[in-house]
């Protein structure tokens, strides 16, 4: 599944400060997905569109929460 192997690369930009240098690198998602796979990571720009478009709707549903008036 790509979304895992998202998930899987951005944990090992986290861990990694040598591909951390290379992802600051990266000036285009095409540059991105190609250092991904060059890791070994099977990622594409679809999927870093729709992680952003999932991150949007996730922050979207998070502001926008009615909160309880009871306690």
């Amino acid at each position: 599944m790509s979304r895992e192997a998202l998930n899987d690369f951005l944990h090992a930009v986290e861990h990694s400060s040598q591909l951390r240098r290379d992802v600051n690198q990266c000036s285009s998602d095409q540059a991105l997905t190609e250092l991904a796979q060059r890791y070994g990571f099977v990622i594409t720009e679809q999927d870093l569109q729709m992680e952003d478009i999932n991150s949007r709707l996730q922050a979207w549903f998070k502001s926008s929460q009615i909160k309880s008036i009871r306690k």
